[in-house]
């Protein structure tokens, strides 16, 4: 039988899920706060992000320098990340050390101190950072991509914020968000490994003691889908464009089809847009489709990169592949892509960290881990007419296309419309 993920709620409203494997000499551990771009205000833009940066910036009983200490002085790996609708803390140690590990975790949530001067280093940083993403086409792309499909909204706003309203976010400002959004019925403890259940409880208890719920709600809103364009001019060699569609929330019951549907459209080298666009007529080297799903809201995208005088060829090539994935699935091409599907999650099941996420982010998606036999089901269960009803409705919302480069989305607008899909 495969290892169980468990879960348990505390009377202060902690979640806690691990799942225990055997033989494993490492040990990945940490919490996820179910806050991110999604939860903030526009004048607060990136907040999230920045107050993720500064958890590590210092505590009351440790400087910046001692937090990573303790945990590569032992060979462990500290880390963390901000989505739209989530933020993570995690490390990676032997389970000898993960007592440790847990105190510097407990110590980074629960006694941060946001010294001034770490306050004002780490805003050059992230100013910095956020001019790197502007400066990498295939990175910026996506956000011009978020913004134009959910126009004037926390979902298409980019995680990172602006340099003008970064400049801006002060010490009190992070004190505030913390205190509304860092609290018990809002964080999932999660770790895997050779560990034990009952042994992990006893940890939360030991070493988040000052945890207290303020009853903070998070935004649970189904955002507005706009579609459209922007082009983002600049002299490069390459124009890099994103088609999207209005795509589907994590808990969809098409949740699974359309992922499927992604990966045969354009998941690897032996996908449709790879074969013909690259393969057979050698028009991009990079040509990929992709899903991003959130609480209410999803995304669909197709992403290639070519040169000026081949892209309205490129673009056309695109649209006609979506159409002919709407009316014809070949039953082998189905077979072929579940067997990656499936392989794919039984080999990310190897990794601790892997599995780590995936159970911390299905109890934050269904309020509890889904066994690997459950989704299996439903994937196997995926039928070609299920492919074809959901490329449909996909393919028959309104487009939201994205470029940067010197050529502007006017050869896709016409592509897209030639097929009837814009």
């Amino acid at each position: 039988m495969r290892n169980r993920a468990k879960l348990t709620q505390l009377t202060n409203g902690i979640r806690i899920v691990t799942k225990s494997v055997e033989n494993f000499e490492s040990v990945v551990l940490g919490y996820w706060v179910e806050t991110g771009s999604v939860c903030e205000e526009e004048s607060k833009s990136g907040i999230s992000h920045f107050l993720e940066h500064m958890a590590f910036k210092g505590t009351t009983t440790r400087s910046a320098k001692q937090i990573f200490e303790e945990i590569e002085s032992v060979g462990g790996y500290l880390n963390a990340y901000t989505s739209r609708e989530a933020t993570a803390f995690h490390a990676k140690v032997l389970k000898k050390d993960k007592q440790m590990a847990w105190d510097v975790l407990s110590d980074i949530l629960q006694n941060p101190t946001f010294p001034p001067e770490e306050l004002e280093k780490e805003r050059d940083i992230i100013v910095q950072e956020i001019l790197q993403t502007q400066d990498i086409p295939d990175d910026i792309i996506f956000d011009h991509l978020q913004s134009v499909a959910f126009t004037n909204q926390a979902l298409g706003r980019p995680i990172a914020g602006t340099v003008e309203i970064v400049t801006q976010i002060n010490t009190c400002d992070l004190f505030d968000y913390r205190s509304k959004y860092y609290n018990p019925d809002n964080i999932i403890f999660a770790a895997v490994g050779d560990i034990e259940h009952e042994e992990f409880l006893h940890e939360i208890e030991q070493y988040f003691p000052k945890l207290k719920t303020s009853g903070t709600t998070v935004p649970d809103e189904q955002y507005d889908y706009k579609g459209g364009y922007y082009s983002d001019i600049r002299d490069l060699e390459q124009t890099h464009m994103i088609i999207g569609f209005n795509g589907v929330s994590n808990s969809s019951e098409d949740y699974y089809t359309l992922a499927i549907l992604s990966s045969i459209l354009g998941g690897g080298m032996s996908s449709r847009l790879f074969q013909e666009v690259r393969e057979n007529r050698g028009l991009a080297y990079s040509v990929y489709s992709f899903t991003s799903s959130y609480r209410r809201n999803g995304l669909f995208g197709i992403y290639a990169a070519t040169t000026a005088d081949k892209l309205a060829e490129l673009a056309l090539v695109v649209s006609q592949e979506l159409i002919k994935i709407c009316d014809l699935v070949l039953e082998k091409e189905l077979e072929r892509t579940k067997a990656q599907f499936i392989s794919s999650l039984l080999m990310s099941s190897e990794s601790n960290f892997a599995s780590c996420e995936q159970i911390a982010n299905q109890t934050l998606i269904f309020k509890r881990p889904k066994e690997f036999e459950e989704i299996l089901q439903k994937i196997n269960n995926i039928t070609i007419k299920d492919i074809q009803k959901i490329a449909h409705k996909t393919f028959s919302s309104r487009a939201s296309v994205a470029t940067v480069g010197k050529t502007d989305a006017s050869c896709i607008i016409r592509a897209l419309q030639s097929c009837g899909l814009c």
